[in-house]
């Protein structure tokens, strides 16, 4: 499944996703069903525990739902744990530059020769798989995508995007906006440098993604050749239905 989730990346062809912030596995269940191509949990913002990430990425191995998740930093031991849970990868904040991303993919995959490597674990089948095995296969699906959304990164943009096995450049235009002093994702600064990562992208045959708050944006960001959207979360989803329903009750 995960090899095949970072293939469909790669290859450039559109795909939803959705940022999960409660803590929670059903929510993976409910992402699942609600016919999201992959789903991200967002640890960096959110209370997630360790054994709570463990039951999420159980679920999504369940349900057949390729799950990343956002850590809160790029510890590599943290990185490691999540990818021994099985989850299908990382999008790691705050890249900003190629050094930065070597990094993450030393701590994400084998071949690198620092990841720490035990068979035992739900990705390793508990130890029921062969190892060389294993660890081929572990890092043709490790999906690593490095979040640009710091000023310092764009002018470093073609190097980050030229390393190997980074699978997509992932714009955060909220901290691109505080990072660049100006006021809102909306603004000019910002629409150039996200125009910018996807040329960058595109120079590589790099994936580019980015996070929208409406599905309205998409057809315009298709159009500078990003096809990787996560549009919403569980929490605005439910607050926007939550709001639906009150009004509809509420309609004369």
């Amino acid at each position: 499944m995960s090899e095949q989730f970072r293939d469909a990346v790669r290859s450039g062809r559109p795909l939803l996703g959705v940022f999960i912030k409660t803590a929670s596995h059903q929510t993976v269940e409910l992402a699942a069903r609600a016919g999201q191509d992959f789903a991200i949990v967002d640890a960096e913002h959110a209370p997630f525990d360790l054994l709570t990430l463990d039951r999420m990425a159980m679920a999504a191995r369940g349900t057949g739902l390729p799950l990343l998740v956002r850590p809160p930093s790029h510890d590599p031991a943290f990185v490691g744990q999540v990818m021994d849970m099985g989850f299908a990868g990382v999008l790691a904040p705050h890249v900003a530059s190629a050094t930065a991303a070597e990094a993450l993919l030393a701590a994400a995959r084998y071949d690198r020769g620092q990841r720490g490597f035990s068979p035992s674990t739900r990705a390793g089948g508990y130890g029921a798989a062969d190892a060389g095995a294993y660890r081929r296969a572990a890092d043709a699906a490790a999906c690593v995508w490095c979040q640009i959304e710091d000023a310092e990164a764009l002018p470093r943009l073609d190097e980050i995007a030229a390393v190997d096995d980074v699978d997509c450049l992932f714009l955060g235009r909220a901290d691109l906006a505080a990072s660049l002093g100006v006021e809102s994702p909306a603004d000019p600064k910002v629409a150039e440098a996200v125009r910018a990562v996807a040329e960058a992208g595109g120079r590589a045959g790099r994936t580019v993604a980015i996070y929208v708050g409406s599905p309205g944006e998409i057809a315009g960001l298709r159009k500078l050749g990003i096809t990787v959207f996560v549009c919403g979360s569980d929490q605005s989803w439910l607050i926007a239905q939550g709001r639906a329903i009150r009004s509809a009750f509420d309609a004369p």
